[in-house]
């Protein structure tokens, strides 16, 4: 009997109390969160009090009758019970659909003053008269029913209205047996004490059940525009979906209408769906907050939620209250379920994010539980907490992300510390690595210089060597002093060469400049081994090069005309070096006896040539046979330049 008002809410405000996101633990979360949960009982014990406490001057007598069909317009003569308010005729007459007349009557005592009058609810729709005049009276008395089961009534009665002596208040309920039809609390009482009452009982029931709708579209619109802008972030865009659907959900709070059904069984089937597929998605949301998968659990709650869904359409009318008391407590239990799961989770796993949940989980948890044991009429009580804690988890949500907004902001902050400390840090990493690569350079560096050395002295003074030996072997008795004296001045010309290259300021000099005494020092040594030697010479009197350039040149030079000397066996030689356009070309033809190109793996000398080539930037070719052998380097002069 007395469920009447809050049964047809159970359902709803049991998803509404578990299915809701939550904040960040913390000391500032759970003081904001206590404060909003004590205010919401304030709000709620009153009203359940007035019920049975508040003084009603005069003492309502409540008298019901049962109706004899959906249009009746007047009251029977006989048949009325005695009753007790708040009333629901479901177990005085189970399974009757229809109209049930409500008489309550009182003595007015004289003189008639001002009263106020408060109906706190009916279920589902009914018209009031005061002393046989209509004072109030819902849009539909017949189905599509006029859903006015959650929106006090005030009435304030003046002397007209009132009598001396008795005062009879008819109402007249239209409702559905399944949905616990009947009619709440009414009061009587000073104006200023119903007015009171009753911005209590429109508070509780309409505006915040409004102002929580509206809260959640927004929410849900919040987290979904996150969810797109960060796919990643799975558990925003379940937040979303679950907030949606609470938000059709706690619709019936406010509905005055089954629109779009005919029927309200139609609209309960479509509540109770809604309230299963909120329960999974909440239960997805938690796994996805916490960072896990369970993809073969998941695909069963959600199939078990659409059979549910299918069971409630096609169960019928005659079946569909116990189907929907069914399902209605699945759904309840899975959301328990998943607050409990949430809670565990936190206390096993200190990082997980849940923790900034669990404290607002754990009042769904015991608020959707007292609501289940109300639903099942095993607590003798009417008030449902769910409905005014169930904004609890979007409240610390909001918290949640707003703790993570700080922290980012603090991050902010602190970045340019951050940043001076890590480039610091790169700064002296880099140092370090700069002195190890200095550190090999400067070895390479001395091993390449020692290479270089190497290398020239076998270009140039070992040819010279090599050539003034093959002399003094040939003829060493018709070597006179003076022939010995020219053999010291060019193995001395030979290290000037060098200095030569390099000895200039701007570390440049013309080519032919360059030439002019290896030329002469080439042709002597060529010619007293029986070697003719013929030069041909053009473009290059006015071409500079770098001095590293002129010398690889030089010792190129040196190193082929030396090959000539010791390998050749030939009797002359044709040395040409031109400029073509933007290439150099330097070319040494001999008559000699000639090598396997191919063949030769090369020694000291091919090598010396090959790498200088390389140094150079420029292609060797090598051609050879019998009676002719030629080397030709072949140079681009991007960088030279003509005085």
């Amino acid at each position: 009997m007395p469920h009447q008002e809050h049964l047809p809410q159970a359902g709803r405000q049991l998803a509404h109390r578990g299915g809701l996101p939550g904040p960040k633990a913390g000391p500032a979360a759970l003081t904001v969160f206590a404060g909003l949960l004590l205010w919401a009982l304030w709000l709620l014990l009153p009203t359940g009090s007035a019920h049975a406490q508040t003084p009603v001057v005069p003492e309502l007598r409540a008298e019901a009758a049962r109706g004899t069909g959906w249009d009746d317009t007047t009251p029977p003569a006989d048949g009325w019970t005695p009753v007790a308010l708040p009333d629901s005729w479901a177990t005085r007459w189970p399974g009757f659909d229809g109209v049930v007349w409500y008489r309550l009557t009182w003595e007015q005592p004289a003189p008639v003053t001002e009263t106020g009058l408060l109906l706190h609810y009916l279920n589902m729709a009914g018209e009031v008269s005061l002393n046989g005049t209509t004072i109030w009276r819902d849009r539909s008395l017949v189905e599509p029913l006029t859903r006015a089961w959650n929106s006090p009534r005030y009435w304030l009665l003046d002397a007209p209205q009132l009598r001396a002596g008795t005062n009879t208040l008819l109402v007249r309920v239209s409702g559905l047996s399944a949905y616990q039809a009947g009619l709440g609390p009414v009061s009587l009482g000073t104006p200023a004490a119903m007015q009171a009452e009753f911005d209590r009982e429109q508070l509780m029931r309409r505006d915040l059940q409004v102002f929580g709708l509206a809260t959640s579209a927004a929410v849900s619109a919040f987290f979904a525009a996150w969810w797109l802008l960060r796919r990643r972030e799975t558990a925003y865009g379940w937040f979303a979906a679950m907030s949606v659907l609470w938000l059709l959900f706690g619709y019936n709070q406010i509905a005055t209408s089954p629109w779009p059904f005919a029927s309200n069984h139609s609209w309960q089937a479509l509540n109770t769906s809604l309230l299963l597929f909120f329960s999974v998605s909440y239960g997805v949301f938690v796994l996805r907050f916490a960072g896990r998968r369970l993809p073969r659990l998941e695909i069963a709650a959600f199939a078990v939620a659409a059979v549910g869904v299918l069971d409630l359409w096609f169960a019928g009318t005659a079946n569909l209250p116990t189907h929907r008391a069914i399902w209605t407590l699945v759904g309840g239990l899975t959301i328990i379920v998943v607050n409990s799961s949430g809670i565990f989770h936190a206390l096993r796993h200190r990082g997980s994010p849940m923790r900034s949940l669990a404290p607002f989980m754990a009042v769904s948890a015991l608020t959707g539980a007292h609501d289940l044991l109300v639903f099942t009429q095993v607590i003798d009580s009417n008030i449902y907490y769910t409905t005014m804690s169930s904004y609890v988890l979007l409240l610390g949500m909001a918290l949640t992300q707003a703790g993570r907004f700080v922290q980012s902001l603090r991050r902010i902050e602190n970045f340019n510390t951050e940043l001076i400390e890590e480039v610091n840090a790169a700064k002296a990493e880099l140092a370090s690595t700069l002195a190890q690569q200095h550190a090999l350079e400067l070895a390479h560096a001395r091993i390449g210089e020692r290479v270089a050395l190497v290398s020239d002295l076998h270009d140039g003074l070992g040819g010279m060597l090599v050539g003034s030996i093959a002399t003094l072997e040939r003829t060493p008795e018709h070597l006179s002093a003076p022939q010995l004296l020219a053999m010291l001045k060019s193995l001395r010309d030979d290290l000037r060469l060098i200095i030569d290259a390099t000895g200039r300021d701007d570390g440049a000099r013309a080519l032919g400049e360059l030439l002019a005494p290896l030329r002469y020092r080439s042709a002597q040594l060529l010619d007293a081994n029986g070697i003719d030697c013929r030069w041909k010479v053009s473009g290059i009197d006015t071409l500079e090069l770098a001095p590293s350039q002129s010398l690889d040149l030089m010792r190129f030079l040196q190193e082929a005309l030396t090959n000539v000397l010791k390998h050749s066996a030939g009797r002359r030689v044709d040395v040409t070096v031109a400029r073509a356009g933007a290439e150099l070309q330097l070319s040494v033809r001999d008559d000699g006896r000639g090598f396997a190109v191919d063949g030769v793996s090369g020694g000291a000398g091919l090598r010396n040539l090959r790498a200088r080539a390389r140094r150079l930037g420029a292609q060797l070719q090598l051609q050879s046979r019998p009676g002719e052998t030629q080397v030709v380097l072949r140079m681009p002069l991007g960088g030279a330049t003509a005085t």
